[in-house]
């Protein structure tokens, strides 16, 4: 009896341990799978940040590319001006001098000076010619260049106020506008000026020619161009007046 008792004894110690065994096997296993989740979680966490750092550094590169690119557009084109206006700054030069030496244009009675010394902004004057409403007037023109002349032409206003039907002194933002044929084109296409100081005497010529014959098609008022047609006398009377007002003396300050 007590053998079997002791038997029993064991079979359940050995049980106990089996079991024991068993549990902690169970527990190295699942440590074993902890282990290897984590790591497979690592290396997922370590893939992804390598291709999140592989991204950002070629969104860097690329960033970087486009700003070089955009620097080296930004500096091309600040060369190629500086070499326009070098190359229009010279053209100006050469045509000042011309232009104030043309002995057609002194005959007209015009004197060149540059505003500030500054090239790009010229005042001219022009003799109002005999048997006209502008007889004995000194008459003003303010030349401005584009940085890009000659590809387009200059503007040129009156400084004088003038009571002419093609120069405009009602829109405030247009002052001294001229509407000529020849200046229209000239602005607008660059088309003439291939030739040193052609350009430039050929529009003060025509706007001395203004003088001269109004175009009636081209007038910017209407009561004006009315009063030009119905009564010259009326409209020739205020131009002299105008004249006597406002074009006594060159403006050139």
């Amino acid at each position: 009896m007590m053998n079997m008792n002791m038997n029993g004894m064991n079979m359940g110690m050995m049980n106990q341990m089996n079991m024991m065994n068993n549990m902690n096997m169970m527990n190295n296993m699942n440590n074993m799978n902890m282990m290897n989740n984590m790591n497979q979680m690592n290396m997922v966490n370590n893939m992804n940040n390598n291709m999140m750092n592989n991204m950002m550094n070629q969104n860097m590169m690329y960033q970087m590319k486009i700003i070089n690119q955009m620097n080296n557009m930004f500096m091309m084109n600040q060369m190629n001006q500086a070499a326009q206006n070098t190359m229009t700054l010279n053209r100006l030069k050469k045509e000042f001098m011309l232009c104030s030496h043309d002995e057609e244009l002194k005959g007209l009675g015009c004197q060149f000076m540059m505003e500030n010394n500054n090239c790009f902004y010229w005042r001219v004057t022009l003799k109002g010619p005999e048997k006209t409403p502008y007889e004995g007037g000194i008459f003003t023109i303010r030349i401005a260049f584009p940085p890009n002349y000659p590809k387009l032409g200059p503007e040129f206003r009156f400084l004088n106020q003038i009571y002419h039907l093609n120069v405009d002194f009602t829109d405030q933002n247009k002052l001294g506008h001229i509407c000529l044929n020849f200046l229209n084109e000239w602005t607008t296409t660059g088309k003439v000026a291939d030739k040193p100081c052609y350009g430039v005497k050929q529009a003060l010529i025509d706007i001395f020619c203004l003088f001269y014959n109004q175009n009636i098609k081209s007038a910017y008022n209407e009561n004006m161009a009315q009063e030009y047609q119905t009564n010259l006398n009326q409209f020739n009377a205020k131009a002299k007046n105008y004249t006597q007002q406002f074009a006594k003396c060159p403006i050139f300050c």
